[in-house]
């Protein structure tokens, strides 16, 4: 899945040479990296729940349920919710943008 390896790379120039664990470790906040985390994070979900031969239609119901999942994952508070909102709004971008770029062109 091609969106999922650009979006992995944009986490990763995020990051630099630290680690989002190391990040969370340390207390110190990063929710540009949480963002991409979360986009990796759904596609990655959405890349098992579809194989290469499902149909395009299957493949938008499968990320508008995903979207929806993941606009009502409870987030913990806390010093991190921040970072907790910005992983949630990635997922729910990636999959928005997946069932846009899949649904058929009206």
């Amino acid at each position: 899945m091609a969106s999922r390896l650009l979006t992995t790379a944009e986490w990763s120039r995020l990051l630099g040479d630290v680690s989002a664990c190391t990040l969370a470790k340390v207390g110190r906040s990063h929710p540009a990296a949480k963002f991409y985390e979360g986009k990796v994070a759904a596609l990655g979900e959405l890349a098992r729940l579809i194989a290469d031969e499902t149909e395009p239609a299957q493949a938008v119901d499968a990320a508008v349920m995903l979207s929806a999942r993941w606009a009502d994952k409870c987030l913990p508070g806390g010093p991190q919710a921040r970072d907790w909102e910005a992983y949630r709004a990635g997922g729910v971008e990636a999959m928005t943008d997946i069932a846009a770029e899949l649904a058929p062109p009206r």
